[in-house]
This record gives structure tokens, C-alpha cells and sequence, in this order.
């Protein structure tokens, strides 16, 4: 028995190779391997998984996910060097841009020394594919299809101001989507999805979907902002 758990041991390791990508990947095979060792998987279910696990992150890849280990929580920070610009303007421009974006007008604002803080909340829409229950034909019924899904994503943003620079952090990241089995609203955490690898299977690749498009969606809406700072003085210009 001992030999037969060191080479489901040994076969995972040479499957994956050492988890050194990043603490949320860390923690997937950590995840997984306890689930074995802990008599949770049967070593048939815990070789089906494993192999499962690599083939989808080997089509999907595994989604670069900025995990703080300390907090155990996602947090994104984004750099933006806006040079020549002031702080005054930049702080004036991120409040217009959330009054426009999100509706808010109420940011929070401090200063200290050099630098300013404004913290916002805002949200933004995340397509991801999900799986929905569609008609084919009498014979075969209702089967389980593949289909985008919308997903509202709410977060915070604290903004760090200084002259020709930001630094802005999303975090509290929370999806609000419509479960299309029961047409229920769900409400969940970004850092609740993680690990991945302790959802249904079935989950897993929108999972990872939901995350690449969010990261990709923030740092979209990021590059909008800088633009919005940029443009000051044209958009001052009423000639």
C-alpha cells in the first residue's frame, strides 16, 4: 500500500512538475494531493483528477492570479506613469472618470505630503462560458451546452496619486451572476473560487475563464483611465 501511495505521489509531481508559478497554483496541488492523503479520493479518483487537472491546464493554462498569502486575498495593482501630469490634475480627472464610469461621485479623498489617495467602488460587466440546460429534440431532451454568461463584477479601487504617477489597487472583488439551473442570483467572492481545483470539474474551465476575463477587463479599464488623464487638456478645450 505504502508503495502504491508513494508512486501516485510520484506520478502527480512528474505530471505537473513543482508548483513554483505563483501561491494560488501552489495551493491547487496542495489541495488536491490532502484530498488523497486524507482518504478523500479513492487513488482511481485521485489519478482521474489529476490527469483531468493537467489536461485542462495544459489547453486552458492556469490564470495569473495576483494572490496575497498574507491577507488570502486577490488584490490587482496596476503602475501608471502619467508624466508631466500633476497630482491635482490626475486626482481631479480619476474623479470625473468614476463620476462618468460608475455614477460615483463620493470618492473618498485624502492627502498626505506629496501624495493623495481616493478610494471608489465601482463595478463592470464579465462574459464567461457557462453551462446552461438548452432544448435539443424530444428524443434527447434538455442537454447541458456550453454558453456565455454574464457576470457583474464589484470591487474597490484605491488610487495612490503623485505628480506623473498612480498606482491602482482593485480589490474586494465580487461576482453577482445568474445560476442558469435555478435561476437563482448568486453572489460570490473572487477569492472564494480558490482552489479551483475544490469546485465541480465541470466548473473549473469557466472558473478559469471568469478569472482571465476579469484581469483582462481590469487592466483594459485601467488603460481607458490613463487615456481619460491624458486627454486633459483637450477635453478642457471648448473652442
Amino acid at each position: 500500500m505504502q508503495q502504491t501511495i508513494l508512486s501516485l505521489i510520484i506520478l502527480f509531481t512528474a505530471s505537473f512538475g513543482m508548483p513554483v508559478v505563483s501561491q494560488t497554483l501552489e495551493k491547487e496541488y496542495e489541495y488536491m494531493m490532502n484530498q488523497y492523503l486524507d482518504g478523500e479520493l479513492s487513488q482511481v479518483e485521485f489519478r482521474d483528477i489529476s490527469f483531468a487537472w493537467r489536461d485542462l491546464i495544459d489547453s486552458v493554462g492556469y490564470p495569473p492570479v495576483p494572490y496575497d498569502s498574507i491577507n488570502k486575498k486577490v488584490e490587482y495593482a496596476f503602475i501608471s506613469q502619467l508624466d508631466g501630469i500633476s497630482r491635482e490634475i490626475i486626482v481631479n480627472r480619476v474623479s470625473e472618470w468614476s463620476a462618468v464610469s460608475f455614477g460615483s461621485t463620493n470618492a473618498l479623498i485624502t492627502h498626505q505630503g506629496n501624495a493623495s489617495r481616493l478610494i471608489i467602488n465601482g463595478s463592470i460587466e464579465v462574459l464567461f462560458p457557462d453551462l446552461f440546460k438548452v432544448y435539443k429534440n424530444a428524443w434527447r431532451g434538455y442537454v447541458e451546452t456550453e454558453m456565455q454568461n454574464s457576470s457583474i463584477c464589484y470591487f474597490t479601487i484605491v488610487f495612490t496619486i503623485r505628480d506623473g504617477k498612480m498606482k491602482s489597487q482593485v480589490m474586494n472583488l465580487f461576482y453577482d451572476y445568474t445560476d442558469q439551473f435555478s435561476a437563482l442570483t448568486i453572489s460570490k467572492t473572487l477569492d472564494s473560487f480558490f482552489p479551483i481545483s475544490s469546485n465541480e470539474q465541470k466548473k473549473w474551465k469557466p472558473i478559469i475563464t471568469l478569472v482571465n476575463v476579469t484581469s483582462f477587463n481590469l487592466a483594459s479599464m485601467i488603460e481607458l483611465l490613463n487615456g481619460y488623464i491624458g486627454a486633459y487638456e483637450s477635453d478642457y478645450n471648448i473652442d
